[in-house]
């Protein structure tokens, strides 16, 4: 699928360790337009394809552009300061720390680490004032303001997963990149990470790129899905033209296909 204004492009991006070609020649274009799903099988390259993305690990060859920048070689921090910025499989909080305060720190994120802005304390002043506002915003977005004072750490599980992208909302993201948000929620937990989402880009106007393996969230949630297997990308379209792609079909679906 192409746009004619693409946010997140990657050309012949290939990435290996050792022997194994965990991404493979990858080419592909997103837009603020579309929430993206990337799916396939266990091993198909999904996550490295995001640690790539977010500059986690460099790649071997091609390059990867964002808002036309080229950022490929940048450091994580400095490409999550341009806008991509992504939330993780498992949660990831801090023991004892609440809430509200897990998002107060994400939305210092843009600030914090610049040197010339570090010297001057009006403006630390102000981006901590500013911070205390976007943490409360997303506080009431993400539905999180009835437990905004309890210590994350302590929270069920399905409620850290929201926190966990509501952090992402809150470092003022332009493209959102979110590693399976629903791995190990229930069905009620999986409507609400789907709700939130969908609102982060109708909303919000964020960008959304997901890893999902719940199938049936993907095809409900993305307008835009890309296929992955072995590293390789086997499909790129609406829902229904990837779901009904016979590499699809083969590579993700495998023995139930055969079976049929």
């Amino acid at each position: 699928m192409t746009s004619p204004q693409p946010q997140l492009v990657l050309e012949n991006v290939s990435c290996h360790f050792g022997g194994i070609r965990a991404v493979n020649g990858v080419d592909l274009q997103l837009d603020t337009n579309d929430i993206t799903g990337l799916v396939g099988p266990n091993g198909a390259g999904k996550t490295t394809l995001f640690n790539l993305i977010t500059a986690t690990i460099r790649a071997k060859s091609g390059r990867i552009l964002f808002a036309g920048r080229n950022i490929t070689g940048l450091t994580p921090d400095a490409v999550a300061r341009l806008g991509l910025v992504r939330s993780f499989q498992s949660p990831m909080t801090l023991p004892g720390v609440t809430v509200r305060e897990h998002l107060r720190q994400a939305a210092l994120f843009q600030a914090i680490g610049r040197p010339s802005f570090l010297l001057r304390r009006r403006r630390i002043a102000a981006a901590e004032a500013q911070a205390r506002r976007t943490a409360d915003a997303v506080l009431d977005f993400a539905r999180l303001a009835h437990v905004a004072d309890e210590p994350a750490d302590q929270l069920a599980y399905g409620v850290q997963k929201i926190l966990g992208v509501a952090m992402a909302v809150a470092a003022g993201p332009r493209l959102l990149l979110a590693d399976e948000p629903a791995a190990g929620l229930n069905g009620a937990e999986t409507a609400e990470m789907e709700r939130l989402l969908r609102a982060i880009h109708e909303e919000l106007s964020i960008g959304v790129l997901v890893i999902e393996h719940d199938l049936p969230m993907v095809m409900r949630l993305c307008s835009h899905v890309i296929a992955l297997a072995q590293g390789t990308v086997i499909a790129d379209g609406r829902p229904h033209e990837v779901r009904g792609s016979r590499a699809f079909i083969e590579a993700y679906l495998g023995s139930e296909a055969d079976a049929a």
